[in-house]
């Protein structure tokens, strides 16, 4: 009989037979997954006291057990946000409850892409959860996208990279400095993925200095182009992640958790996992994904009236707010890996993420709004690639030398507060807004 293989428990290595595939970011989402996963049929046998914690586990014990998580308890916000949209209670309240609802869904969005990823094979999965780790972030796009929120639309893109580059990594090494005096990870996969991301602003910046002395027309024209490119150099990624330079990736030996801290080893042939079938998990997917196409027209077609209600700055609202319905869970994520001396799995999370941004999700944005008629651009304006520039710099400056504490987290938390103050006093005529009217050889778009 060959070697049993074991289950991750929280943090631990992968001990076994199985062969070492999927790297990179897409390798840090299936620990993740393989470690919910662990904790998730844990919880579900003991819980189980007519069969003494043994015996297969069915799909609707592991519904129940996902729909009892605590965050589950701001899904009562749904009803209520129809309910104010349907009897215009105001849009500062549509807004607010729909905020609250999408932050669980996403949860729920998360789990069931992790569900339908631990049916299939190591490698694939792993691109089914990067794909679907921004699925939210692009049904916001899309609904803002078609109501013509351009500026919005550039602005949450460009405040979930902030948020992961700045509160993300900052929070999660101010966690993790408080566990330890000092952290040590792998310089060189952070290195690459800061270097893939800075690829990524240049796409943004290029257009951005072209638009100051050029036309609207040819600064569309050229982010466009520039889109295809940059969609072409995410594959090229993917295939260095992938294929050519998976050791890269490996958390080093030092950062593995201490004996005492993770759980035992399971073993697969004693177990079985909590883990829904494809119909369930396709199921709740697809559920998950309408509920969170409908809130976010909700949210998105009440954004004019909350900065005219409330007076919030749009900027603020695109920056700052929007990124948090998508990133929130992944953001808890990261600071836990962080505590428990898993900095390295930290930064994949939160860099990664950010590269990810930049480089798939951007150019599907401009990409699908041409495919739309919608003249979006790459044009961050100055303000917002000064941010981008300086926040790329810290965060390198930071993870080159392979070493944080909590101080270096404290100032990235305390730069994102700032980045915050910034955008809270943004307008767009501060930022030089592009013109009512674009015009494009024959076309005209509002």
């Amino acid at each position: 009989m060959s070697d049993p293989t074991y289950v991750y428990g929280i943090l631990g290595e992968r001990k076994g037979s199985l062969p070492r595939t999927g790297t990179g970011s897409f390798r840090v989402r299936n620990q993740i997954r393989a470690e919910k996963l662990d904790l998730a049929t844990r919880a579900i046998q003991k819980k189980d006291k007519r069969k003494d914690g043994k015996g297969p586990i069915s799909n609707g014990q592991i519904m129940a057990h996902l729909c009892c998580d605590k965050l589950n308890i701001l899904l009562v916000a749904i009803p209520f946000a129809l309910a104010a949209s349907r009897f215009h209670w105001g849009d500062q309240w549509v807004f607010s409850l729909c905020f609250l609802g999408l932050v669980p869904l996403a949860k729920l969005l998360g789990d069931a892409t992790e569900h339908l990823a631990e049916n299939l094979n190591e490698t694939i999965g792993g691109l089914l959860n990067a794909t679907f780790g921004n699925a939210v972030e692009m049904i916001i796009t899309i609904s803002a996208i078609k109501r013509g929120l351009l500026e919005v639309v550039k602005k949450s893109l460009l405040g979930s990279i902030l948020s992961n580059l700045l509160l993300v990594l900052g929070m999660s090494f101010f966690a993790g400095g408080f566990a330890r005096h000092e952290q040590s990870f792998p310089g060189a996969a952070a290195l690459i993925n800061v270097t893939m991301l800075l690829v990524g602003i240049m796409s943004f910046s290029l257009p951005t200095v072209f638009a100051l002395n050029a036309k609207e027309a040819q600064t569309l024209q050229i982010s466009r182009i520039s889109a295809c490119f940059v969609a072409v150099g995410y594959v090229a990624y993917l295939v260095f992640q992938l294929w050519t330079h998976a050791d890269m990736f490996e958390d080093i030996k030092d950062d593995a958790v201490d004996e005492e801290d993770a759980l035992p080893p399971i073993e697969e042939k004693d177990i079985d996992k909590a883990v829904l079938t494809v119909p369930w998990a396709l199921t709740l997917l697809l559920v998950s994904t309408v509920v969170v196409a409908y809130l976010s027209e909700y949210m998105v077609e009440s954004i004019d009236g909350l900065v005219k209600e409330v007076g919030v700055p749009r900027a603020f609202v695109g920056v700052i707010l929007l990124p948090i319905v998508g990133n929130a869970c992944e953001h808890a994520s990261a600071v836990r890996m962080a505590y428990n001396n898993k900095p390295a799995t930290a930064i994949a999370i939160a860099v990664g993420s950010s590269t990810q941004i930049a480089l798939l999700v951007m150019p599907f944005s401009v990409l699908l709004a041409w495919a739309m008629s919608q003249p979006l651009d790459l044009n961050m304006h100055p303000s917002g690639l000064a941010v981008l520039f300086m926040s790329v710099l810290v965060v390198f400056s930071i993870v080159m030398d392979g070493k944080t504490n909590w101080l270096e987290g404290f100032m990235l938390v305390l730069a994102y507060c700032l980045v915050g103050v910034l955008y809270w006093f943004t307008t767009g005529e501060s930022e030089g807004a592009a013109p009512d009217v674009i015009e494009v050889g024959s076309e005209k778009f509002v």
